[in-house]
């Protein structure tokens, strides 16, 4: 076994009252199957409001075994590296060998297994555990999905990189300078340095995270403009 004794979850959220509520109903369902089998094991939730003007905060609020933070980031990387952060923080007793980090994002819905999964990758010796996403997609956009679908099988080794599926050793995520505080791709910078630094890496496609299919961007370049991009290609070929 990894001699992990944490298991702190972190999540930025930026005025998503809509579909925070969802998200920390998926994590309070993994952190009770985790702790079914591993009753040894805290878990720990950390929502990082990152200049939210909706009713995101109350509804984190209404949660009371979770954590929460505000910020004024305005970046998906400083808002990640800031819940990090605070996983130091509240880790001071355990030390970073013995926390295990995993991320996702607000509008996104984990599976039952996902903690359970963190958790074993950390048990077989691996610094970093790099997952997989499912857009929600409507019925109507069946093509959309194949066209995902096609450019997104995830075999084991898989090289795409999301940080609704991320999950790392806290010492590991430290010893690499941790989250840039990078408008965009601030997950794909911290894998690419902790695989440049020797750190085993597990890219898995097993128990995807549900993510939202929106296609109007928080984030230029991000998830939703790849998503609107795969629209705009197949209304074109049509």
């Amino acid at each position: 076994m990894s001699g992990v004794q944490v298991v702190h979850v972190v999540v930025p959220a930026r005025n998503e009252a809509a579909l925070i509520g969802r998200c920390l109903r998926s994590l309070g369902a993994a952190g009770t199957e985790l702790l079914a089998g591993r009753p040894d094991l805290e878990v720990r939730v950390t929502v990082v409001l990152d200049g939210c003007v909706d009713d995101t905060a109350a509804v984190v609020a209404g949660v009371a075994t979770v954590d929460a933070i505000h910020v004024s980031e305005l970046t998906p990387g400083g808002a990640r590296a800031a819940g990090v952060r605070r996983v130091r923080a509240m880790a001071a007793d355990s030390g970073p060998a013995r926390v295990w980090v995993a991320c996702t994002d607000a509008d996104s819905e984990v599976p039952p297994g996902w903690l359970v999964a963190q958790v074993d990758c950390a048990d077989r010796g691996f610094a970093c555990r790099v997952g997989s996403v499912q857009p929600e997609l409507e019925p109507a956009e069946q093509a959309l999905l194949r066209r995902w679908t096609a450019l997104h099988s995830h075999p084991a080794g898989h090289d795409h990189v999301y940080g609704a599926d991320l999950g790392f050793a806290l010492d590991a995520y430290e010893r690499v300078g941790g989250f840039k505080p990078l408008a965009c791709g601030e997950d794909v910078d911290l894998v690419r340095r902790l695989r440049a630094a020797g750190a085993p890496v597990l890219a898995t496609g097993e128990d995807p995270v549900r993510t939202s299919g929106r296609r109007t961007s928080r984030v230029r370049g991000g998830f939703a403009d790849y998503l609107a991009g795969l629209s705009v290609d197949l209304a074109g070929a049509g």
